[in-house]
């Protein structure tokens, strides 16, 4: 008798040992909201890893576009239990909170990590008043910047060139990414930054000029394009938009660990490497624990920048 319970027991411990080594595992569908309009890259990016993520929770993944401070607020507000995900760029939010006040705290979100921190592009419309970078430092009426969601990290960026080469800025504010693009292209805004890989069909076109890549070096994609550091201003690089991934706060370690876990084996797939060349994306995905300690730089960048981000808005 002593045998077969000393058995029974070694045998429960074997099965619980490998269940705590395989972690949290879902039972029913998970939920990814994305905080962006159809089309836009963030939705893309959630569209194209949900079938990927799916395989490797063994659950339906499913995505959900709520645009705004909508969809951030329904992660911030859902139960920590790893059934609801988003998508969210944590500077664009750190950002709106220093010009207005929001429902909730983007830094409290559980920080999975993200598919890229992009470089961004700054074009100029074909149609617009801005025909170089160097026009701008003697630009003296208000030159049109595009936003989206309040306040862009490409809308900051616009701020803080302002700043910089001393013009003013006026803000045309759109529905998403997409509405952007189509206002470049109309010339209902003289600036606009975004990922390159929305310009550049338009680049070709000659339908906007690209004027900036926002990144301390220069995007290899666009060589021909000066960077911050050509124009001195290298130190607003980690201003640019980051392409996340959030739970809501709180989230038990175990259930973070094992979705950091999917969505490394994620990126690992040729699914996801055939997304990303055919989309031109960076591959700078990162997913840890340790993840929210990288947005600090930002925050601090940010923050020393509150009065001229509250003038401009």
């Amino acid at each position: 008798m002593l045998r077969r319970l000393g058995a029974l027991c070694a045998l429960f411990g074997l099965l619980s040992g490998a269940a705590a080594a395989q972690g949290w595992q879902p039972t029913r569908p998970v939920e990814i909201v994305v905080p962006f309009t159809a089309g836009s890259l963030a939705d893309r990016n959630m569209r194209a890893a949900a079938p990927l993520l799916s395989r490797e929770l063994g659950v339906p993944v499913a995505v959900q576009n709520v645009p705004g401070a909508t969809g951030y607020n329904r992660i911030y507000r859902a139960a920590p239990d790893g059934y609801t995900l988003g998508a969210g760029d944590p500077v664009a939010q750190i950002g709106l909170a220093l010009v207005q006040p929001q429902p909730f705290d983007v830094l409290r979100l559980t920080w999975l990590g993200h598919w890229s921190a992009g470089t961004q592009t700054m074009v100029a419309s074909a149609r617009g008043r801005v025909q170089s970078l160097d026009q701008l430092r003697t630009m003296r009426q208000p030159v049109r910047c595009g936003t989206f969601g309040g306040i862009s990290t490409g809308a900051m960026q616009c701020a803080l060139l302002g700043r910089a080469f001393g013009f003013p800025v006026a803000f045309v504010s759109v529905q998403g990414p997409p509405e952007l693009v189509l206002a470049a292209v109309r010339g209902d805004v003289d600036l606009a930054s975004l990922g390159p890989s929305l310009w550049a069909q338009h680049i070709t076109a000659g339908a906007v000029r690209p004027i900036l890549s926002w990144d301390a070096e220069r995007d290899p994609r666009l060589p021909e394009v000066p960077a911050l550091k050509d124009i001195n201003l290298a130190n607003l690089a980690d201003v640019t938009v980051i392409r996340g991934v959030a739970a809501p706060p709180d989230l038990p370690a175990s259930v973070r660990d094992r979705l950091i876990t999917a969505l490394n084996n994620v990126v690992k797939q040729p699914e996801w490497e055939a997304f990303v060349t055919q989309a031109r994306l960076e591959r700078n995905w990162v997913f840890s624990a340790d993840y929210p300690a990288s947005l600090g730089r930002a925050q601090q960048l940010l923050q020393e920048n509150a009065a001229t981000l509250r003038g401009a808005f």
